[in-house]
């Protein structure tokens, strides 16, 4: 740590102010050269520099580094306001990408420029930290531009900058995959399979079927979430694991995720069991029980980490044979089975507690467009008649007039 008041050669002194630590760990330090008659002058003026500093009115925005804007960024809002989980990612990409490229740039001289330029070199081969020869996803490339735009977006919010680059330059865009689903006969074969394994996966596995709860959603809920009479399902939370660190339950960011999903009573009764058997294994266990009340919980009745219920279903379908499929194209199951039994898309939507209905539509666009085909099938068949050429428009139309009472 250097020294609070050094007194130079030349007769001035030199203050040093310890400001914490960065996101490295390093000491950041503030550095102010003063004139002061005596030892005690020079440490009425540290006193007074240090409040400066600590109340932020000596903060220097036209040389203020990108990088120190980071720190503070990170202390005050990422740290304050984002889940635990978002925290890691964000400290992640500001350490290992933003900031290695673009932190000793002074923040009001960023320009859109060095922007593109960082994104150029994210899409070049040979950044990646686990040494794969391919270039960045471009799923990783859009989300650390978000990272570096959410930033800029709060300097301008907290009068450090005018604008934010990032609005001048365009957004990487991300390839649309097409989402890969089991088919019928292949999600029968799943079922099937699951008949003599852990009643616990057998829950997850058909409630993440019947409802489209997301992965952190399904292991968010506890029993008071649960109704057993009206079968309904109540979304409050969702549960995130970080290595090391334990698992944090969240808010649900948006209202729309705060939902209630009627499930079918083949999933309760399921669930029923589980409850039952929890029960059980409560009362043997007696004090060694953590009584957190969790639907899907680990031996001793702690919070389920996130990561098991994807390993387990890996493993499940490597040992039975079956295609690979990722434990959230269950979700994509669930909307794809609702949209082609004609549920309004609105519903789906609410079911699945997306904000915007053209969410639901852009994500599940071929579902949608062969419900669509569909429909233009049977309204072929009004008009075209039965298949020996007659004509059965004119009958449904009487057959319409007269239903109307007209």
């Amino acid at each position: 740590m250097p020294t609070k008041i050094l007194k130079m050669k030349n007769g001035t002194y030199r203050l040093a102010v310890t400001l914490g630590v960065d996101l490295r760990g390093k000491q950041i330090v503030r550095y102010k050269t003063i004139q002061a008659a005596t030892q005690k002058d020079a440490q009425k003026q540290y006193r007074m520099f240090e409040a400066e500093l600590l109340s932020g009115k000596n903060l220097n925005t036209e040389k203020l580094k990108l990088a120190d804007f980071a720190r503070l960024w990170y202390k005050d809002y990422v740290k304050q306001e984002l889940a635990p989980k978002t925290i890691l990612s964000y400290k992640s990409h500001l350490e290992k990408r933003i900031l290695p490229a673009l932190g000793h740039l002074e923040l009001q001289q960023l320009k859109p420029i060095d922007i593109i330029r960082f994104i150029r070199e994210l899409q070049e081969k040979g950044v990646r930290y686990d040494k794969k020869k391919q270039p960045l996803s471009d799923k990783s490339i859009q989300y650390c531009f978000r990272v570096l735009s959410s930033m800029l977006q709060d300097a301008v919010e907290w009068q450090l900058i005018e604008d934010n680059p990032c609005l001048r330059v365009k957004r990487p865009r991300v390839k649309r995959k097409k989402i890969k689903i089991p088919s019928e006969e292949e999600l029968q074969n799943i079922l099937k399979s699951l008949k003599g394994e852990p009643l616990q996966y057998r829950a997850i596995i058909y409630l993440a079927i019947d409802s489209g709860l997301r992965r952190g959603e399904i292991l968010g809920l506890k029993w008071a979430d649960i109704d057993f009479d009206s079968r309904e399902v109540h979304v409050r939370r969702s549960n995130q694991s970080i290595p090391g660190q334990g698992t944090f339950s969240k808010t649900p960011k948006t209202e729309e995720s705060i939902r209630t999903v009627v499930i079918s009573a083949y999933t309760i009764s399921l669930l029923k069991q589980l409850h039952t058997s929890q029960l059980r294994r409560k009362l043997m266990l007696a004090n060694k029980w953590h009584d957190e009340d969790w639907v899907f919980a680990r031996w001793n009745g702690e919070a389920l980490y996130d990561g098991t219920p994807s390993l387990w279903f890996s493993r499940f379908l490597k040992r039975k044979g079956l295609p690979h499929i990722h434990f959230h194209s269950l979700r994509h199951v669930s909307a794809t089975i609702l949209i082609a039994k004609g549920i309004p898309l609105k519903s789906v939507s609410s079911r699945l507690g997306h904000t915007d209905i053209k969410t639901t539509a852009n994500i599940y666009v071929d579902a949608v467009r062969s419900v669509d085909a569909t429909a233009a099938e049977k309204m072929d068949d009004f008009f075209t008649g039965d298949e020996t050429g007659h004509s059965a428009v004119k009958d449904k139309i009487v057959m319409y007039h007269r239903a109307c009472g007209m």
